[in-house]
């Protein structure tokens, strides 16, 4: 959440931060189709839970072979 001051104007596709805001860098392409990509896979979640939930009884324990599974998803700077 960036403090944006009366009368202050930022171009198209710019990175703003800070408070009060300030331009960082341009926004590419890649970056915008990387954020895409994350929003869909976070609005796709629900429905998942939805899909895949069932009543079920509480573990005891957690078994051994137990594996969380989250989809590959890399941050920013790693996905360059």
């Amino acid at each position: 959440l960036s403090f944006i001051k009366a009368d202050e104007y930022f171009e198209a596709r710019s990175l703003i931060v800070g408070n009060p805001a300030k331009k960082i860098k341009e926004v590419s392409n890649e970056m915008i189709d990387w954020k895409t990509r994350g929003t869909k896979l976070y609005q796709q979640l629900p429905q998942d839970l939805r899909d895949s939930l069932k009543e079920c009884k509480p573990l005891s324990e957690l078994p051994a072979s137990r594996v969380m599974g989250f989809p590959e998803y890399k941050p920013w700077n790693e996905s360059k």
